[in-house]
């Protein structure tokens, strides 16, 4: 199985998913300046433009052998990215990872859990997947109030699945199954 952009865009009133781009420079610039996203990705802790257009560059390559997805989280009026939605498939047949995250300032409003909606709606009926996790540090409120809020079930705990700075943390982890989005 391989993952592929959607063929339509993926979008509401509020945002779009979309393709990274050059012009996206200041999404990275705010992300980097968050204490938190550059420990859990690959945003550069310290931005640079040169950091900034290579942390681009990556997300474009990481479809380059059809097993991962990452794509900007825009406003729909402006086209500003804010965020960043991951895909990645996983060893087990049909499931697939999920990770994302909004710069600080457009955080609150919803607009992460309407990125997930969206594309956790287009993956599970529109392509092979059939199984969606997500790991969370268990400190990670708001990311568990999104999952839930999402429809996604906790399935337990992984004990300590998670590093940062060279610590390891446990990590919640959550599902999204295609029966949960259609009703098989």
């Amino acid at each position: 199985m391989r993952l592929a952009y959607p063929e339509s865009e993926l979008s509401t009133s509020e945002i779009r998913i979309r393709r990274w781009s050059y012009d996206d420079l200041a999404c990275v610039a705010a992300a980097s300046a968050d204490p938190d996203i550059p420990k859990g990705t690959t945003v550069p802790a310290r931005f640079t433009d040169e950091a900034g257009y290579a942390f681009i560059e990556r997300q474009w390559s990481r479809n380059d052998d059809g097993q991962a997805l990452a794509m900007a989280i825009a406003k729909a009026d402006s086209n500003q990215a804010i965020g960043q939605i991951f895909l990645s498939l996983t060893r087990v047949e049909r499931q697939c990872r999920l990770g994302y995250w909004i710069v600080p300032g457009e955080r609150g409003r919803g607009l992460a859990s309407t990125a997930v909606r969206l594309v956790s709606g287009w993956l599970l009926t529109a392509t092979d997947v059939y199984r969606l996790v997500a790991e969370v540090h268990p400190d990670n409120a708001a990311s568990i109030a999104l999952l839930e809020g999402c429809g996604f079930t906790l399935e337990g705990t992984l004990r300590s699945w998670l590093w940062i700075d060279g610590q390891p943390h446990d990590a919640l982890q959550y599902s999204l199954i295609r029966p949960d989005l259609v009703g098989e």
